[in-house]
């Protein structure tokens, strides 16, 4: 087969966006689609009347929630329950943030104080008023995490307070009206990676400006009133209910904006990016999440490429394949326009996408667009894709389970020139849209024709047929030369593909699990006989199992925890006498049989059964019964015969009793993750695990024969 065959592509964000756009954008990391607007505002005049207020989540998962017309804080667990309800004694406390120290601070507007509370201990910290002889109405309005510790935002007069737990109030950076936000005041702040941004609004609602503290970055949004940022630094502002949410990316002095996301029965109270990144608004039912786009698109819309060089002149290009998503009742569907001629007269202009960068840098160094006059009149016929069923067309390649971009393939349907534009004509519905990530294009094409008989390829019109008759069985042989060329691949246990990983193993003696993920089963492969060399160790099965789950799993022999062994001092008493030490030993009495260590005082360490041939595999995780029985499949499997296994799930916490052994039994670092409470399946309490301790036990929770309270 010909290796000379090189490819064009065109994938960056940077391409696209040089490329001529019509009711087109561009996505984040998506490539290209068609164009969106957000929906339009329902009903007439002002949107429904809200009543700003606060929202926060601490390390353990729990809700924290301000009731400003109630005057109180609602804290809702991670399971869904509530805490007692205990009537309200704040004056309007609207703003809420946790710091990283998980200390929750409380603006209480009303009152002109922030209280600080230790989670940990949960007790109250400090009552830092903000108001003094100089400013009497001074009000805190909002408070964000800010540098290890909180930024309070106030007003009468408009400023920025820094609090450090116990110290503070500091001053904070100065507050700058920024352009456009005349006539309205500071709201509501938020930090990006320790810079404020601060939301100007007004009452009633109406266009609201949110730029940094000290008035750059600017970007206007109707109807906002709360905002927040994703960990990547996407802006996401909330608005009034009824609203959709909008997102903003920074790009250079700028904003980009996203799509826009629904926020169902948002009630207009607070909104916030939980510790999960996803972002959560408070509802008249407690607390809701975001569900999806927002955006109304375009029904059609193309993308014309700049000119792809061949390096040729008459060169008949190939075909072109497509990494794109095309959901159902859309399509995409491609055209070319082939040319010799270096120059192009009056060319098409650039048009930017809808959504995205307005300009291009160095736009000189961009190839033309083709010929306006000449583009409807030589372009060729629109014609579908196929969907490669194999994937991608690159030997042993594979796409990425969660990756929902497919392979297209087309034949370039223009006569041989040097140069190409592709233009893709994009359809799609009101709420949905197809993208297209990457394109390539194969430069020549195949020649086969030239090993067929001359008279077959002298018309133009025949040539251009063989050329697209042939093609796909061409395409099909071409993959597996390369497959062939790179078929080392396959014994690469982190590049050979998915289906060929149960072969490999078979190289080795092993036969995989299908219940393991795919990335520890290249692993296993991968160390096989480094493994084999151990196995029936502890070191081997220990290996096997962090393989499986990467977690810090130990296995522990039971005879390490037995004691110290017994050491005989003496002798009973009608015994023969004491041995002498040192030689100066008296004899008057004897020192009696004692032993030391054990785990009886009857019995020593060596003579102890309960521990021989017996060892525990401590998980510090809870486990599905789906792992849970992969681990018993491990153990059972490559454990010595003689030997009795135990496996202890350690959860996330501390287990108390004679068996707490630090770095074993019990881990100390952050707490586990989230996951969901299924009811009926939860108990309070199970296996004495305890949460995280706070300094002590309180004074009056604590007895001999009642509960302790650790918190």
């Amino acid at each position: 087969m010909d290796g000379d065959r090189a490819v064009s592509v065109l994938a960056d964000p940077d391409q696209w966006a040089r490329c001529r756009h019509e009711s087109t954008t561009l996505f984040d990391g998506d490539g290209v689609g068609l164009f969106w607007e957000a929906e339009q505002d329902p009903g007439q005049g002002s949107p429904q009347p809200y009543d700003p207020a606060g929202l926060s989540f601490d390390r353990w998962g729990r809700t924290y929630r301000s009731l400003p017309r109630a005057g109180r804080v609602k804290v809702t667990r991670q399971d869904g329950a509530g805490g007692p309800h205990r009537p309200g004694v704040l004056c309007a406390p609207r703003g809420l943030a946790v710091d990283p120290g998980q200390r929750l601070y409380i603006a209480e507007s009303d009152a002109g104080a922030v209280h600080v509370v230790d989670l940990w201990a949960e007790r109250l910290l400090r009552r830092v008023p903000v108001r003094d002889r100089t400013h009497p109405h001074r009000r805190p309005l909002d408070v964000t995490p800010h540098c290890e510790g909180a930024a309070v935002l106030l007003t009468v007069p408009e400023g920025i307070v820094l609090l450090h737990g116990r110290r503070g109030p500091l001053r904070g950076p100065a507050l700058r009206r920024p352009p456009g936000a005349d006539g309205l005041r500071p709201s509501r702040i938020a930090d990006q990676a320790g810079q404020l941004h601060v939301l100007w609004s007004r009452p009633d609602g109406g266009p609201a400006v949110i730029a940094r503290a000290d008035g750059s970055h600017p970007v206007t949004v109707d109807h906002a009133n709360d905002l927040d940022f994703h960990g990547d630094g996407t802006l996401v502002v909330a608005r009034a209910p009824g609203l959709s949410f909008r997102r903003f990316r920074a790009e250079g002095e700028g904003w980009s904006e996203a799509e826009p996301l629904r926020a169902p029965r948002f009630d207009g109270g607070a909104m916030t990016v939980d510790p999960d990144d996803a972002i959560a608004f408070s509802t008249a039912y407690g607390t809701g999440r975001t569900a999806g786009s927002a955006a109304r698109y375009a029904p059609r819309g193309s993308v014309i490429s700049y000119r792809l060089d061949a390096g040729a002149y008459r060169t008949r290009w190939g075909r072109l394949f497509l990494d794109a998503c095309v959901p159902a009742g859309t399509e995409v569907r491609c055209a070319f326009l082939t040319s010799d001629e270096d120059t192009v007269p009056d060319p098409l202009p650039w048009s930017p996408p809808g959504h995205g960068p307005r300009s291009v840098p160095h736009p000189e160094a961009t190839p033309p667009l083709p010929p306006g006059a000449e583009f409807t009149g030589r372009l060729s016929t629109s014609r579908p894709l196929f969907r490669r069923p194999t994937g991608r067309e690159w030997p042993w390649a594979q796409i990425a389970p969660d990756d929902s971009f497919e392979t297209y393939e087309a034949p370039v349907d223009a006569p041989p020139g040097r140069y190409l534009w592709i233009v893709l004509r994009l359809t799609g519905t009101r709420s949905a849209t197809p993208r297209v990530r990457a394109l390539r294009v194969e430069r020549p094409g195949h020649r086969l024709t030239a090993q067929l008989p001359r008279s077959w390829s002298r018309d133009g019109d025949d040539a251009a047929f063989l050329q697209r008759f042939l093609a796909p069985a061409e395409g099909l042989l071409h993959e597996l030369d390369g497959r062939a060329a790179l078929r080392t691949v396959l014994l690469d246990p982190a590049a050979t593909p998915q289906e060929a990983l149960g072969w490999l193993a078979g190289l080795l003696g092993l036969v995989l699990d299908r219940r393991w993920p795919v990335p520890a089963r290249r692993a296993l492969i991968a160390q096989a006989y480094d493994l084999f060399r151990i196995r029936g160790t502890a070191a081997c099965l220990e290996r096997l199992l962090r393989l499986y789950l990467p977690l810090p799993i130990s296995v522990l022999e039971n005879w390490r925890l037995r004691g110290l062994g017994g050491a005989v001092l003496g002798t009973g008493p009608d015994g023969p006498a004491a041995p002498a030490v040192g030689g100066r030993a008296h004899t008057s009495g004897a020192l009696g049989r004692f032993t030391v260590g054990g785990m009886r005082p009857s019995e020593d360490s060596y003579t102890d059964t309960a521990t021989a041939h017996r060892f525990s595999v401590l998980i510090p995780a809870d486990l599905g019964p789906e792992q849970l029985d992969v681990i018993h499949t491990l153990v059972e499997t490559h454990k010595p015969a003689h030997t009795k296994a135990d496996i202890c799930l350690l959860g996330a916490g501390m287990r108390v009793g004679r068996s707490l052994h630090v770095g074993l039994t019990s881990v100390v670092g952050p707490g586990r993750a989230w996951a969901p409470t299924v009811v009926g399946a939860a108990r309070v309490g199970r296996d004495g695990v305890i949460g995280v301790p706070a300094t002590g036990a309180r004074v009056g929770e604590t007895s001999i024969a009642g509960a302790v309270r650790v918190g």
